[in-house]
């Protein structure tokens, strides 16, 4: 005789749970959960970003997007006070939400640490499993206030998420504008290239957004350079370069905080010239604006070293179609001056604020 024995964890099919993780002590508290966890048919996807924080009405909105972006059933995030810690797991398709408070002190590592950081991994296993066997732990959170009254928890379990607005028509839009909208961010910095004018090539700052609704990461980005002496014995050209350029990128390789991404990106350049005569005989033109087109691929990485804070540095191969050729005209004939590189690398580095 045979006899087969299975469990419903063992026999559920794979689901993926997703993991806001913002800080090097969320990554080990996840990987605590994960340790507790491993007998559970559920997959835990870290997403390295900002924490959960503000209203609960705000954090619960942010678990859905967070949610959708990863087609996930549940959301787990952490959230520090003082000397706790709170776990909390979002259900979404239930509306439940489990929350669990453990004293971890301040010094990761410490033996205090260790015995709130296994209470809350236990805690936020025992409410994956129950979210894996359908009977999802923790209060109620109604789609309207006058649906139905929040249950309050006890006062030993962490706060409940309030009520979200009135209007579930335009909490429903709501929703959707703010899942569109995605991850985005803003960073300042400087860039150099060179451009075969200058020997030293042109540099000078740089302005650009990023906004991220999936994988592929969109950006816009203003570059300001400073304007080249570029002297002979004739003349004096000063002459200057901006740009404003889109970029789309993939992130291929992802740490908790190191990520590096490949892309391409196209734009305009503008060039400003300007003449000085150093020479009796020479006749300066008059200044001039013209332009070309910029395309090319990008390599950047990006270290996020806070939760709101950023690094990053890109390293660019431009194509300029339709670029400026200095030149003299002496007895009729065009002698060039400089037409500049038709290819050229260009680094920035920047420092990128995520709001």
């Amino acid at each position: 005789m045979l006899v087969a024995l299975s469990s419903a964890s063992m026999a559920a099919e794979p689901w993926t749970a997703v993991a806001r993780v913002a800080s090097e002590e969320e990554a080990a508290l996840l990987e605590r959960v994960k340790g507790q966890s491993s007998d559970l048919s559920v997959t835990l996807e870290p997403s390295p970003g900002g924490s959960l924080t503000g209203t609960p009405v705000e954090q619960w909105r942010a678990a859905e997007q967070l949610a959708a972006r990863h087609d996930a059933r549940a959301v787990l995030w952490f959230v520090r006070e003082g000397q706790d810690v709170r776990v909390l797991v979002a259900e979404l398709d239930g509306r439940h939400l489990f929350t669990r408070e453990a004293r971890l002190g301040e010094v990761p590592g410490t033996l205090e640490w260790s015995a709130g950081a296994e209470a809350l991994a236990l805690a936020a296993r025992s409410a994956l499993r129950a979210v894996d066997a359908g009977a999802p732990l923790g209060v109620v959170v109604p789609p309207r206030v006058d649906d139905a009254p929040m249950v309050t928890p006890p006062a030993s379990t962490a706060r409940a998420v309030d009520a979200v607005p009135r209007d579930a028509a335009a909490t429903s839009l709501a929703s959707q504008r703010e899942g569109a909208v995605g991850t985005w961010w803003l960073s300042v910095g400087g860039h150099a290239a060179l451009d075969g004018y200058a020997r030293a090539g042109h540099q000078g700052v740089s302005l650009g957004a990023g906004w991220q609704p999936g994988r592929w990461r969109l950006r816009l980005q203003l570059l300001a350079g400073l304007p080249a002496r570029l002297r002979d014995a004739r003349t004096e050209v000063s002459l200057g370069q901006h740009a404003a350029s889109a970029w789309a990128g993939w992130p291929w390789a992802v740490t908790q905080r190191l990520d590096v991404e490949v892309g391409v990106g196209a734009g305009a350049v503008v060039f400003r010239r300007r003449t000085s005569v150093l020479a009796p005989d020479v006749e300066a033109a008059p200044p001039a604006m013209t332009w070309a087109l910029l395309t090319g691929p990008e390599l950047r990485a990006r270290w996020r070293w806070a939760a709101r804070l950023g690094v990053e540095a890109g390293l660019s191969a431009e194509v300029l179609l339709g670029r400026p050729e200095l030149r003299y005209v002496i007895d009729g004939n065009f002698v060039s001056r400089g037409d500049g590189w038709a290819l050229r690398p260009r680094l920035h580095v920047a420092l990128v604020v995520f709001p």
